[in-house]
């Protein structure tokens, strides 16, 4: 009785923290984690690396549980396909390249958003953006008067 006490209690530890890897027994799937979501399109290299990243980071399954991306100083030139993660509350995109940041006008959960160090931002695009989510903390130095 005792040693299957023990031998159970060994099969959950090492299944509680193999969350990542699928575990078998007796070549009999016991678990098998969730893919990370990869069905995502995006061109700019410098973006495409820092969702990547955060999907890893955050075990991110579906387009909408991305909640988070902090994509600073990643060379980041445009935001094609980032809608994709419709969900998203912060993202910080200081010290990059952006010119147009249409793509977060269609981001309604965003609360936070940090574009300062990005020179070329269209500052109309971050007046809509600031009329879009008027209670979002919205940071562009480049369009500060």
């Amino acid at each position: 009785m005792k040693s299957k006490l023990l031998f159970t209690l060994c099969v959950v530890t090492a299944i509680a923290s193999c969350q990542r890897y699928a575990v078998t027994l007796n070549n009999q799937p016991v678990y098998s984690p969730a893919p990370l979501y990869k069905g995502y399109k995006i061109a700019d290299e410098g973006l495409a690396a820092c969702v990547k990243q955060a999907i890893a980071d955050q075990k991110v399954t579906e387009p909408t549980a991305l909640s988070t991306l902090s994509c600073t100083f990643a060379g980041v030139k445009d935001l094609s396909g980032i809608a994709v993660f419709s969900k998203l509350r912060s993202i910080n995109l200081s010290n990059n390249q952006l010119a147009s940041i249409q793509p977060l006008l269609f981001m309604a959960e965003l609360s936070t958003v940090n574009l300062n160090e990005n020179p070329n931002v269209v500052c109309e695009d971050v007046a809509s953006l600031e009329t879009l989510l008027p209670s979002a903390l919205i940071e562009a130095n480049a369009c500060s008067q």
